[in-house]
């Protein structure tokens, strides 16, 4: 194993601000939590924006995955 394969689908779920690769077997793993809420929150009028923020940082990071997998293994 190695960090393409085992990145190869990875995906943002806003529902749980989780961070998740597809496996081939169909099961999902997770990679990683997207937190902060605690402070995110208090940055924010209300929790809508809050909330619409940690989903741009949780698709930011998945998107980075992503790209940096591309540009050193592909």
């Amino acid at each position: 194993m190695n960090i393409k394969q085992w990145l190869s689908d990875v995906f943002y779920d806003e529902n749980g601000a989780n961070i998740w690769n597809r496996e081939s077997d169909g099961d999902d793993q997770l990679v990683a939590c997207v937190r902060g809420w605690g402070r995110i929150q208090n940055e924010f009028k209300t929790e809508t924006e809050a909330a619409d923020f940690q989903d741009e940082v949780g698709r930011f990071i998945t998107e980075a995955i992503i790209e940096k997998i591309k540009r050193d293994y592909e």
